[in-house]
C-alpha cells in the first residue's frame, strides 16, 4: 500500500542517516534554535491535534505517516477518537538533546520524550529524529520512538507520596543545614557517599563519577529556592521535570536543568552562552545574569507553574519559557557533575 511504501522510504531515510551520523559535526547555535523551535511547534501542535500545525513543521513528504497521525506518533495508541470530540487529556514533552549536522541541510537530533496522562500507563524513552532544510526552512523528516522498559540501569519516574510538612506559609524545608531526610539516592539507596553535611552545606565531593540526589517526594507546579557556591571550574545543576532517572556512575536523570556552573572557568559555559548559569541547560540561554565570584554563594530560584517556567538569579529574572505541556510530576535532582559544589537553604512550595 502507499502507506507501507512511505514507511519503507522512511526507515530506509533513518538507515541513511544514522550511517552519516558517524560523520557528524555539532550544529551552529542559529540552526540549533532553529531546528528546537521547530521541534516545539510540532510538539504544541500534536498535544492540541492541530493537523495542520504538524504538517506546517513536518515536509510534505513526512506528513504523510506524521501529519494525519497524532494517533500513530505522539499519542501512541490505536484510539481513532483521541482527537475528536472524545479527546483524551493525553500530552507528550520531548526535550532535544543532541543536534549533528549529517550534510549542511540535514541534521539529526537525539531526545528524550515522556507521555503524560496516557492510559493504561505513561511511557518515556528517547526519540530519534531527522530535520532537513527545504528553501530556508528546517521541516521535521522523520521520527521515531525508543520506549525505555525500565529495567536497570533506567528508573521509571513514579509518583510519590506527599511526606513533607508545609510551614504556615507554604514552605517546605529540603535542607535546613543537619538533615537530609529530603533526600535519597536515585535508585533508592543508602545516601551516597560522595555527598556530605558540611558547616551547615550540602556538598558534593569531587570525584570522577558521582550520584546525583533526588527529593523523596514529587512535584508538578513549585517554586523552588536555594542557595549555592561553585569552586573554579565547577559545575552541578538542578534538573525537574524529568523523564526518567538513571542509575548508574555516569548518569543521574534525563531532564529539565537549571544550570549552576562557574562561568569564567568551565569549559562549556566558556564556549556556549547555553551552559551558563542560570540557563535553561543546552536550550535557553540566560538574560542579564550576574553571578557572584566563585566561593561566593549565590541565590537562584526555579518557578514552574503549569507550562510556564521561570529562572532567577541573585534577585534577576534570567530566563523564561513556556513548554508544550503540563508539567510531568517527578522528583527535583541535584546532579554531582564531578567536582566540588555546594548547595543550602534549600525550600520548596508546591503551586498547585
Amino acid at each position: 500500500t502507499r502507506y507501507n511504501s512511505v514507511m519503507r522510504m522512511l526507515w530506509a531515510g533513518a538507515v541513511v542517516c544514522l550511517a552519516m551520523e558517524m560523520r557528524a559535526a555539532g550544529t551552529s547555535a542559529q540552526d540549533q534554535a532553529e531546528v528546537q523551535g521547530v521541534l516545539r511547534q510540532y510538539v504544541q501542535a500534536v498535544n492540541d491535534c492541530d493537523v495542520a500545525g504538524v504538517r506546517n513543521a513536518t515536509t510534505d513528504f513526512a506528513a504523510m505517516a506524521l501529519g494525519m497521525g497524532p494517533v500513530f506518533t505522539a499519542r501512541l495508541s490505536a484510539a481513532p477518537d483521541v482527537c475528536g470530540a472524545a479527546k483524551s487529556p493525553m500530552e507528550l514533552t520531548m526535550l532535544a538533546r543532541v543536534l549533528r549536522y549529517a550534510t549542511s541541510d540535514v541534521v539529526i537530533v537525539d531526545a528524550f520524550f515522556r507521555t503524560l496522562q496516557l492510559a493504561p500507563a505513561d511511557r518515556a524513552g528517547r526519540a530519534y529524529l531527522t530535520f532537513v532544510r527545504r528553501d530556508g526552512h528546517w521541516k521535521l523528516l522523520n521520527l521515531r520512538f525508543h520506549t525505555l522498559q525500565f529495567e536497570p540501569p533506567y528508573l521509571g519516574v513514579e509518583v510519590a507520596a506527599h511526606h513533607d510538612t508545609p510551614e504556615a506559609d507554604g514552605w517546605v524545608t529540603l535542607f535546613d543545614g543537619r538533615s537530609t531526610d529530603a533526600f535519597m539516592d536515585i535508585g533508592g539507596g543508602p545516601f551516597p557517599s560522595l555527598w556530605k553535611i558540611e558547616n551547615g552545606t550540602l556538598r558534593a565531593l569531587a570525584a570522577p563519577y558521582g550520584r546525583g540526589l533526588r527529593t523523596r517526594d514529587t512535584y508538578r507546579s513549585f517554586e523552588l529556592r536555594f542557595e549555592w557556591k561553585t569552586p573554579v571550574a565547577g559545575n552541578s545543576g538542578v534538573k525537574y521535570r524529568l523523564f526518567y532517572l538513571m542509575d548508574s556512575k555516569i548518569s543521574d536523570g534525563a531532564g529539565y536543568e537549571y544550570q549552576v556552573v562557574d562561568d569564567t572557568g568551565d569549559l562549556g559555559a566558556i564556549r556556549s552562552p547555553l551552559e551558563r548559569v542560570g540557563a535553561l541547560y543546552n536550550q535557553i540561554a540566560p538574560a542579564g545574569s550576574r553571578p557572584r565570584p566563585v566561593e561566593e554563594w549565590n541565590e537562584s530560584t526555579l518557578i514552574v507553574r503549569g507550562r510556564h517556567a521561570e529562572h532567577w538569579l541573585n534577585g534577576t529574572k534570567v530566563m523564561e519559557y513556556d513548554s508544550e505541556s503540563g508539567p510531568p510530576e517527578g522528583p527535583i535532582l541535584l546532579q554531582h557533575h564531578g567536582s566540588d559544589f555546594w548547595y543550602r537553604n534549600i525550600r520548596i512550595k508546591r503551586l498547585d
